[in-house]
């Protein structure tokens, strides 16, 4: 009997936080089973999962979203579509370092990423100053522009070569192995079922050819 899927099931296999929120769907090859961000309320607990935006901004905004249901929905179909463009981007990537991405693609990627890293501001810290995102207490797509920043970072200070895409399942995740040999988001669900099927396959010939 398989598990119930929720956000408090799901697994963090990206290795960043802009690839823990693309892995917010259950596959984006084959058959997708399950949607972990179904409601504004679900963007919420998936933000208490990977530990971003405080408390206090986490319940502003589900306050925000209870008194505006219309301009929740508008902002949770955003957020969908704009993992679907994280999606492809970071698949372009992962496969070529993006040299075949469309120019559609790039445009609505580049396009929220603007937006994320507007939202940027600079504040003293223990060592000199540091950049943070304005605390947003009303602008229900606030865990978006965390997630672009994320996206940034990864690309301006992580080997391209490291991020890679699930064979099995398509999720994207940063190979952080010693020998960046990493084929699958996670070796024991996507490898094992990887492993069988191919085991599979080879039996399937093997029959055929007696």
């Amino acid at each position: 009997m398989s598990k119930e899927r929720s956000i408090a099931t799901l697994s963090l296999d990206g290795g960043a936080l802009c690839f823990h929120f693309i892995n917010t769907v259950n596959a984006w090859r084959g058959i997708n089973l399950h949607e972990y961000l179904g409601s504004y309320q679900e963007v919420m607990e998936w933000c208490k999962k990977v530990d971003i935006l405080d408390e206090a901004q986490r319940n502003a905004l589900l306050q925000e979203a209870a008194k505006d249901e219309t301009a929740a929905g508008l902002a949770l179909q955003k957020l969908k579509k704009t993992r679907e463009t994280l999606y492809q981007f970071f698949s372009g990537i992962a496969e070529n370092d993006g040299s075949t991405l469309t120019a559609g693609v790039l445009e609505k990627f580049n396009k929220a990423l603007g937006t994320g890293l507007s939202k940027l501001q600079f504040e003293p810290s223990g060592t000199g100053i540091r950049a943070i995102l304005k605390q947003e207490y009303t602008d229900l797509l606030a865990p978006l522009w965390t997630v672009m920043k994320s996206a940034y970072d990864v690309l301006t200070t992580e080997e391209h070569i490291r991020i890679k895409e699930c064979g099995t399942c398509g999720w994207i995740f940063l190979d952080q192995t010693k020998n960046n040999k990493k084929r699958w988001c996670s070796p024991d669900s996507c490898g094992t079922a990887d492993k069988s099927k191919r085991y599979y396959q080879r039996k399937k010939e093997q029959s055929a050819e007696e």
